[in-house]
């Protein structure tokens, strides 16, 4: 086992090789097996996947065989595409660990570079969530301190509380499955919450044609539809075909069927992702939230107040953590626990290091069954520049 070199303040920093042997080192003491995932991918795997931030600064292009290549934009799922190729079964444990380079566009006056350095971990097939989670955390921080970090903040979120409320909820299944869906997209959001509580959204506004579907029920809709349409010699919109076409009037026709979204389930919602602070207390602000509306989340509540107790089992104390139930929107791939490390002096480059569960992304990547995993990064020139301007 590798024994870290021991760091003084004299020493600078100055050597970013050095700083990712120091973070590998601490990795390797945790288990964790070294990969090199391929840097070129394909693009369609993070078009599906990826928050619109990494997919509106891709470097995509076509190879001499017609496929649409990118290079990589993160390693986490190259890492997950790794595990499918080479492990035994799906939902085998794996620790894997990286560090390669990764590639963003950056507009030019950002100062930020396009082509930059992560080093991470992703633990895969742990059926502890919680303890898995925990570990992360406190493998991250270890490898940030080891390298000289002393000065940072730690906010973490919880986007599987989000699902959890809305499961809760008595709301028609596809609204909840859009809501689901749109929290990755804060505006998107906003307006499908305001469409679903409008009075004026159940059809009086709609077209006589929905007005007249929403009376029927799903055989006769459909049986409607293509009478309209053969009428109509209608034989596909643009990119989409009939069956397409129909799916979405009739969607449209149960929306209009449904009553509106009240305003206490508008209000309960909003609360929700207002909160923030201390994470025990605004665990005990989302219960109180929850038993007022006599929405049922304890089950995931008390896990996430089991992760708490684990990472402060760890070593983390709980006063360096900052809740914020919003947090956590930016890639769709997070299915729970989510935190980031960050230096607000560094302004633009604050964010450190961070990561999150991810409980679906091995299906979605080609997986027979949802595999549970959570993985982290670290910005290793963005840890230098921190840990250097602090000397």
């Amino acid at each position: 086992m590798t024994t870290p070199k021991t760091i003084s303040a004299d020493m600078a920093f100055s050597d970013l090789d050095w700083q990712s042997a120091i973070i590998e080192a601490v990795f390797m003491e945790a288990g964790y097996s070294t990969v090199e995932p391929p840097v070129l991918q394909p693009a369609e795997v993070f078009f599906n996947l990826s928050g619109e931030d990494i997919r509106s600064r891709m470097y995509v292009f076509t190879d001499p065989g017609g496929d649409e290549i990118c290079l990589r934009p993160d390693l986490t799922i190259p890492t997950c595409r790794y595990y499918l190729e080479t492990a035994e079964t799906a939902g085998q444990v794996a620790k894997l660990s990286y560090s390669g380079v990764a590639f963003r566009y950056q507009s030019p006056s950002s100062g930020k570079p396009a082509e930059f350095l992560q080093t991470g971990i992703e633990h895969i097939g742990q059926r502890n969530k919680e303890k898995a989670d925990a570990d992360a955390l406190q493998l991250i921080v270890e490898a940030c301190r080891r390298a000289g970090l002393t000065d940072y903040k730690i906010t973490i979120g919880d986007v599987g509380l989000f699902f959890s409320l809305i499961d809760a909820l008595n709301i028609p299944e596809a609204w909840r499955a859009r809501l689901g869906h749109s929290i990755w997209h804060a505006g998107e959001f906003d307006q499908l919450l305001k469409r679903y509580a409008s009075r004026d959204y159940n059809g009086s506004t709609g077209s006589a044609l929905l007005n007249a579907l929403s009376e029927l029920d799903e055989s006769e809709a459909r049986a409607a539809i293509a009478d309209v349409m053969s009428l109509a010699q209608i034989s596909a919109v643009g990119e989409r075909s009939i069956e397409e076409i129909t799916e979405r009037l009739l969607a449209q026709a149960s929306d209009a069927r449904a009553e509106p979204l009240s305003p206490k389930i508008v209000k309960l919602l909003n609360e929700f992702l207002k909160v923030a602070g201390k994470p025990r207390a605004a665990a005990q602000k989302i219960r109180s939230l929850a038993k007022s509306a006599g929405v049922k989340m304890d089950k995931t509540l008390d896990r996430f107040e089991k992760r708490l107790d684990l990472i402060e089992a760890a070593g983390i104390p709980l006063s360096k953590l900052t809740f914020d139930a919003d947090f956590g929107r930016n890639l769709e791939y997070y299915t729970g626990f989510v935190f980031e490390l960050t230096v607000p002096r560094l302004g633009a480059n604050a964010q450190i290091a961070g990561g999150g569960r991810y409980d679906t992304l091995l299906k979605q990547l080609g997986a027979e069954k949802d595999v549970p995993a959570v993985g982290a990064m670290i910005r290793t020139e963005r840890l230098l520049q921190a840990v250097g301007d602090s000397v």
